[in-house]
């Protein structure tokens, strides 16, 4: 089972990545007040919190849910929004593809 201390760790490795793509993007392209890509930033930033917020108080789980799948769940999560969040930023790097 995942530790609470390890799966916070993981949160924060995987969207401060996207984030530092996201900002690679804006200066390689030379697009720094790029409303799309500092949305997406905002948008993991969000998604980020509630991650944390749902790590640290897993007395929020359903009833019918255990502590190894609510982490789980947290997972399952975190990759979804991170891996939208780089669809949409393979759209803004490259929009005919």
């Amino acid at each position: 089972m995942t530790s609470r201390r390890r799966i916070k760790k993981e949160i924060d490795y995987v969207v401060s990545d996207l984030i530092l793509d996201c900002l690679t993007y804006t200066h390689l392209y030379k697009k720094p007040d790029d409303e799309e890509a500092l949305q997406i930033v905002q948008g993991t930033l969000i998604l980020r919190n509630e991650l944390r917020d749902l790590a640290n108080h897993p007395e929020k789980k359903s009833e019918s849910e255990s502590v190894k799948s609510h982490y789980d769940n947290i997972a399952k999560t975190l990759i979804g929004g991170v891996e939208e969040g780089y669809g949409k930023l393979g759209k803004l790097v490259n929009p005919e593809a």
